[in-house]
């Protein structure tokens, strides 16, 4: 990702009202996290959404796709989408369900396992060039803040997370 040499004050534009606004800085926070991890991951050809599946499936082991969609916080289209990409790269599997066989659980194949471990380094270096411009302590103000503002609505959102 190229940096600018001078950082630009989106405020001392005609735009200034719009930048402020937090909905469009969440927004632009956003997108940076995704280029961050898109750019971290490029190896592994991984978005953060793919990542995500793998990520819930790893630590929660098999689930059916609804599941999946309530843990990471995805709709029912979009997870559809990202399990299938997955599935046609070899890194997921469906089974029916040793409990019901009218239901369909997704898992991790070990081709998955193996590209979960690998992004994981990956990942993580996005998440420390995205903490990078805070000292230590504004690390740990800021993702509590964002906690609690994604605490205080998660309910009263389209897609809830859990």
């Amino acid at each position: 990702m190229a940096k600018n040499s001078v950082a630009r004050d989106p405020r001392q534009t005609p735009l200034d009202r719009l930048y402020a606004r937090p909905g469009f800085m969440i927004r632009r926070a956003h997108q940076i996290s995704t280029d961050l991890f898109i750019e971290a991951c490029a190896a592994l050809d991984m978005t953060p959404s793919q990542y995500g599946v793998l990520y819930i499936l790893f630590h929660s082991g098999p689930l059916e796709q609804i599941g999946i969609a309530r843990l990471i916080g995805l709709d029912r289209s979009t997870t559809a989408l990202v399990v299938k990409i997955l599935s046609e790269r070899g890194l997921l599997e469906k089974t029916k369900s040793e409990t019901d066989q009218r239901k369909v659980e997704i898992s991790l194949t070990e081709a998955g396992r193996q590209c979960f471990r690998q992004c994981e380094r990956y990942a993580q270096k996005s998440v420390d060039a995205l903490l990078a411009p805070f000292e230590p302590a504004e690390r740990t103000q800021f993702l509590a803040l964002l906690d609690k503002f994604v605490s205080h609505f998660n309910d009263n959102t389209r897609v809830t997370l859990g």
